[in-house]
């Protein structure tokens, strides 16, 4: 059905009274980088709105369309609402909820499907083991193999037809890795992953990262352990060939909840949050150089997006929802995108 705009453009999730971002915020927002500016720092362009504010949801791409799945909405944080943009009708629509009402689930698509992986219950808290796969041609979702060890805020992404899944959270940060067959719908579990300091073998427990597949190889960018109190600036890739895990330039700005994504030959990264903080910093890395510039900064600061963490539809990375706050108090219908001309 057609969305309708009758919802403000934020909500606060526990506090009804709250329709806007929170004037307060402005000594909260952090836009800067310390990288050099890039002599092409990219534009925003503002896009339709969500029909729902939304936080803490998963962010997928799908055959030029973007799904916004579960989060936190309208006062709950056990939401299921399933919004979808059609980039050619520049309108949202909502289908078929998600089966199992929860946040930070995390998401990917292979073809014409779309599959999630675990997510919490409660707020940040309370991590479930239940994954689906939602049809798109017949706009139904249907249970897949669950996962061994639940948890949320996962980061997935696909390489080859299968889905790697990394770190996320049960009642700590966990560095585990594991790869997920569509096709024989079974999970394979590899060594976890590493932090840069071969003596210590759990620093590679992360969860809301950000992650990108450049040249075959992982880049697991950004997070945390445990909280935004202990956020990392580490830039760990995986190399399946080799089965193993090397370092290359941090993230000038350390943060959690980050957008990421491999676009125009550069990984982009922007918004996400610390303590007291929430992030429009947008910085581009250059894999060829080993090197970061910064970006054009976003023009509403946010976090929170899970799944692809955003959509590359075209030439546009589009960006839906999120939270404009530190912590999940307050959640945004707001919608724009990121373009390097």
């Amino acid at each position: 059905m057609a969305s309708k705009q009758e919802l403000p453009l934020f909500l606060g999730l526990n506090d009804k009274s709250i329709t806007d971002i929170p004037k307060t915020v402005e000594k909260q927002r952090y836009m800067t980088s310390v990288a050099q500016a890039a002599k092409n720092p990219g534009r925003w362009v503002e896009m339709p709105r969500l029909p729902v504010p939304t936080g803490e949801h998963a962010v997928i791409e799908c055959r030029g369309n973007i799904h916004v799945i579960a989060g936190y909405a309208k006062h709950r944080v056990d939401g299921n609402f399933h919004q979808v943009y059609g980039s050619k009708s520049r309108t949202w629509s909502l289908k078929a909820p998600f089966p199992l009402p929860c946040n930070h689930v995390a998401g990917v698509s292979i073809g014409s499907k779309i599959y999630t992986f675990g997510g919490f219950i409660e707020q940040n808290r309370c991590p479930h083991s239940k994954c689906f796969v939602y049809d798109t041609e017949t706009d139904t979702w249907s249970p897949i193999a669950a996962l061994a060890r639940p948890r949320g805020a996962i980061s997935a992404i696909v390489l080859d037809g299968k889905i790697h899944l990394l770190g996320g959270r049960d009642v700590r940060s966990v560095e585990w890795h594991e790869i997920y067959d569509p096709q024989a719908d079974k999970y394979t579990f590899l060594a976890g992953m590493r932090g840069s300091t071969g003596t210590q073998p759990f620093v590679g427990q992360r969860d809301h990262m950000g992650v990108a597949v450049v040249d075959g190889k992982l880049h697991a960018i950004g997070g945390r352990m445990d909280s935004y109190d202990f956020n990392t600036s580490l830039n760990a890739v995986y190399d399946p060939k080799t089965d193993a895990w090397s370092f290359r330039a941090p993230l000038p700005t350390a943060r959690s909840g980050p957008s990421c994504v491999y676009y125009k030959n550069k990984i982009v990264v922007f918004g996400g949050e610390a303590t007291g903080r929430v992030f429009g910093t947008n910085e581009i890395y250059d894999p060829a150089t080993d090197s970061w510039e910064a970006g054009t900064p976003m023009p509403v600061p946010r976090h929170g997006l899970h799944g692809a963490t955003c959509a590359l539809i075209g030439d546009k990375v589009h960006v839906p929802g999120g939270g404009p706050v530190p912590g999940g108090s307050v959640q945004g219908a707001y919608h724009d995108a990121f373009v390097l001309d």
